[in-house]
């Protein structure tokens, strides 16, 4: 027992030492800001195969619905309650014959403006990394939804709350390193998963070594998150969202959110009020005729 807990932390030693060299070369700059102990997790789009595997394998894990025409089409897939990650061809609009799997799923942001504002606080960042939705606290008000950058948070009209993916966070105690079932399940490694200043490495690392010009998403964009990837292209190019690089004002977020929603209730009640007095007012009129 003692020897394997000596080979794992020797092997671990010489990585973060062979990271070290790396950071050198590298700089400092993107790597600064990763705590040593938060995960992140890495997307290259220019190994993905367009299996779906990552899918099917999220799908499983979290006791998803599937269907079927999901995973064996290339039609467009969009995020909902019971799609948490997804894969759709994209194509380079500088260069229509360039085309590219983009696998789709929450980007866990450093400062998450849906947790910002969350008025019940169901919407938690981590110490790992992960923003997770508390199901049992969510009231369904949508709010992250509405400050999500992403537009990622989906409603599930059955259940009343609101689902995404938390990058399996009871994938990984922190006493027992596992990978994120989409992860896990790729063949090709297009998915990795690590510690955070590992992934910006590493990241950095295969954009340096292709001769095309490469894009890494979320290392500023919204502040910066802790899912990157890797991309052939700017993200307008390939259609994707195109976040701030500033990190959201939660707080103004949450005035302007729930203040609009304020007004439209008070608006709906306006409405009705005036529609119940006409109605009343008609009533009476009508019976005072009859009279």
């Amino acid at each position: 027992m003692n020897m394997a807990v000596t080979n794992i932390g020797r092997r671990r030693f010489l990585k973060m030492l062979g990271s070290a060299s790396v950071y050198a070369t590298l700089g400092a700059a993107g790597v600064a800001g990763a705590q040593t102990q938060r995960y992140g997790k890495l997307v290259d789009t220019t190994r993905c195969i367009g299996c779906k595997r990552c899918m099917s394998a999220c799908k499983r894990w979290n006791k998803l619905e599937v269907e079927r025409d999901e995973m064996v089409t290339d039609r467009e897939t969009d995020l909902s309650a019971q799609n948490w990650v997804v894969v759709n061809l994209r194509a380079d609009a500088k260069n229509r014959e360039e085309r590219t799997y983009e696998h789709w799923a929450c980007q866990h942001c450093i400062q998450p403006a849906c947790a910002g504002v969350c008025p019940v606080r169901a919407i938690i960042k981590l110490p790992r990394g992960n923003v997770v939705v508390n199901e049992k606290k969510c009231i369904g008000c949508r709010y992250c939804y509405q400050a999500c950058p992403y537009k990622v948070p989906r409603f599930d009209f059955v259940k009343r709350v609101t689902r995404k993916c938390h990058l399996c966070y009871d994938r990984i105690p922190l006493l027992n390193y596992m990978k994120p079932a989409c992860v896990a399940a790729c063949p090709v490694e297009a998915l990795s998963f690590d510690y955070k200043h590992e992934i910006i490495l590493e990241a950095k690392r295969r954009v340096s070594k292709e001769k095309n010009a490469r894009y890494i998403l979320g290392l500023k964009e919204a502040g910066g998150t802790d899912m990157l990837t890797i991309l052939p292209a700017r993200p307008q190019d390939l259609g994707l969202v195109v976040a701030p690089r500033k990190v959201v004002n939660q707080n103004l977020d949450k005035l302007r959110i729930t203040g609009a929603g304020f007004m439209g209730v008070s608006g709906l009640a306006g409405l009705m009020y005036t529609y119940a007095t006409l109605t009343q007012g008609k009533n009476k009129r009508d019976h005072d005729q009859s009279d």
